[in-house]
């Protein structure tokens, strides 16, 4: 499954949530504010001070170091501690942080749903992505219902998920999907009655549920349909009847 650079505080770089690209992010806050402002002060005192008679150097001076202790200060009134902007280096735009957690977008790094799920099961995993920092117990309580409507799609009943599970293993379904299916079920299940796993305390493993579904997608939905793709486009129609006349044989 691919990886993503989940955006952290003060982070260097990071999967952007507008623009999705892994980009450089540059920081600002209150401290930086300050200090940018004094070197550009600074910078243009340098300039000016060539122009200017010898004896108003100090003063200018004097009140340069008085303004760097001050202007901190100030800053806070209008930049509170605890407030941070990153800017993303690909599409500008920007995160908001405060008290080192990101408060804007309201959303996070997730890849986009497998494009062979249903349209209905789309919508879900995007609602369920919307609402991951603010709930991760209920998006994942919505990740489970995907899932039971991508049961439904590759031919199950998707009216009772262990029920469908039960009857892909009994078609030799893999131990590795078997895992994945359950795992994503179970976790469900305590998204949506009190279980052993406290999804509230801990973000990331609801994070990774939206991998779950898109292994499961490729797995049972684009890998098959790629390959009868490829097959009734390589094998003539003639050689696909030999074939099936072949396996009615006993």
């Amino acid at each position: 499954m691919e990886q993503h650079m989940i955006p952290n505080y003060r982070d260097s770089k990071f999967q952007c949530p507008h623009c999705n690209t892994v980009a450089t992010q540059e920081w600002f806050d209150a401290d930086d504010v300050g200090s940018t402002t004094i070197n550009i002060i600074n910078h243009l005192y340098l300039n000016y001070r060539s122009s200017i008679e010898s004896f108003y150097q100090k003063p200018i001076i004097q009140f340069l170091n008085v303004i760097d202790n001050e202007l901190q200060k100030n800053l806070y009134q209008f930049c509170p501690k605890g407030f941070s902007v990153a800017s993303c280096s690909s599409c500008e735009e920007f995160t908001l942080w405060v008290n080192e957690e990101i408060i804007y977008p309201k959303k996070t790094t997730v890849p986009l749903p497998n494009e062979d799920l249903d349209e209905d099961i789309k919508a879900l995993y995007i609602e369920a992505s919307n609402i991951l920092i603010d709930s991760p117990k209920g998006s994942t309580a919505l990740l489970r219902l995907a899932l039971q409507k991508l049961l439904k799609q590759i031919g199950g009943s998707g009216k009772n998920i262990n029920k469908d599970i039960k009857d892909l293993v009994a078609d030799n379904l893999s131990i590795q999907m078997q895992q994945a299916l359950d795992l994503l079920r179970v976790v469900g299940n305590n998204a949506v009655h009190p279980g052993q796993i406290d999804l509230d305390d801990n973000i990331e493993i609801a994070r990774k549920l939206f991998d779950i579904l898109n292994y499961i997608a490729y797995e049972l939905i684009t890998k098959p349909r790629e390959l009868d793709s490829l097959y009734a486009d390589l094998i003539p129609p003639d050689t696909q009847e030999h074939i099936k006349q072949r396996d009615k044989q006993k």
